[in-house]
């Protein structure tokens, strides 16, 4: 008994931290709206003065690892990739830009659209140098990567495209989510404490009404996507902004994608249950950067997330469910079939 704490403790320390101190094993997660996480401590953000907007960005990592892109959604900033960033940047160059005119980006321009966003990601690129990059978007996010995907392709090495539409009647009303209307105030506050222009009435107008009429894809324009450039079409099981038909229908129309619904979560997937999603984006990119990884290093952690769900679905005890979550080694696979059987016989 004693041995056993002591690994649930080991396996658990690392996530024992004020940022990842999340709703990981509730039940109702997806009905919760846990804290904007902060960017990692050595945060040193900067401005780059492209397309006559100022936009805001930071780096993470090594210049010379390969380049990983995070893009937030409608009302954020890059805050909201905290969790993600603090466990990928010592593995890839992780940089993160708030869209035009949100978080700490300014334009006095009024327009707001998906192919301005979109040229203002190329327009960064292009100001850093960097050619090529991964992609991990989340809602407007994911859309901007999927534009890149149609229309510039040169410029991604892949796609992580998280909580995405592809047309306007794909958006459920939200305004009957309270976690959606929590996270609406909770952003309107982060904006109006970070943007040096701080005209929220202007930003809400603009997004919603882009929302109301783009993105207006068709089956037609996805056939416009590199069949060998990489993409998972990633949402949660409880999304309360856009209707399930989206993934699928997107999943159906790119011959090479993967679709991966998380369990237990909604269009906040990343912060309620970053353990998890961070996981699977691991996987994704161990896919391109490492292939003979995926069955050594990533395949026993998918694992042992099937085990988790199966043991928190079930009401194993505590020390089970916090063990699965904590899977990093083969040793670890040991202990975790060790204690399925003790729950199988007790």
């Amino acid at each position: 008994m004693m041995l056993s704490a002591f690994i649930a403790l080991m396996c658990f320390l690392p996530y024992i931290t004020a940022q990842n101190s999340t709703i990981l094993y509730s039940k109702s997660r997806w009905l919760q709206l846990p804290p904007t996480p902060k960017l990692p401590l050595q945060l040193i953000g900067q401005y780059a003065k492209i397309n006559d907007i100022g936009i805001w960005y930071t780096i993470y990592g090594s210049n010379n690892a390969t380049s990983l892109l995070f893009l937030h959604g409608g009302f954020a900033n890059s805050n909201y990739w905290g969790l993600q960033v603090e466990e990928l940047k010592s593995f890839y160059r992780c940089i993160l830009m708030d869209s035009r005119g949100q978080g700490r980006s300014f334009t006095t321009s009024t327009d707001i659209t998906y192919d301005l966003m979109t040229s203002d990601v190329i327009a960064l690129l292009d100001y850093l140098n960097i050619e090529r990059v991964h992609l991990v978007g989340w809602s407007d996010g994911a859309i901007i990567g999927l534009n890149l995907a149609m229309n510039h392709p040169n410029r991604l090495i892949s796609l992580f495209a998280f909580g995405a539409n592809y047309g306007p009647t794909g958006v459920k009303d939200v305004s009957t989510s309270p976690v959606f209307m929590t996270y609406l105030e909770r952003t309107k506050t982060e904006y109006e404490a970070m943007n040096p222009v701080n005209n929220y009435s202007n930003l809400y107008n603009n997004l919603t009404s882009m929302w109301a009429k783009f993105p207006n894809w068709t089956q037609q324009d996805f056939t416009r996507i590199d069949k060998k450039l990489s993409i998972w079409i990633v949402d949660g099981d409880h999304e309360e902004a856009i209707f399930r038909n989206q993934p699928d229908d997107m999943t159906s129309w790119i011959p090479q994608a993967s679709q991966l619904i998380l369990p237990g979560t909604s269009h906040f997937a990343f912060i309620q249950d970053p353990v998890t999603f961070t996981m699977f984006v691991k996987r994704f990119l161990a896919e391109i950067d490492c292939p003979s990884c995926t069955d050594t290093i990533w395949v026993p952690s998918v694992a042992s997330s099937i085990f988790c769900s199966f043991s928190i679905s079930i009401q194993f005890n505590n020390l089970l469910s916090i063990l699965c979550l904590c899977m990093h080694t083969w040793l670890s696979h040991v202990f975790l079939i060790i204690l399925i059987l003790i729950n199988i016989h007790v």
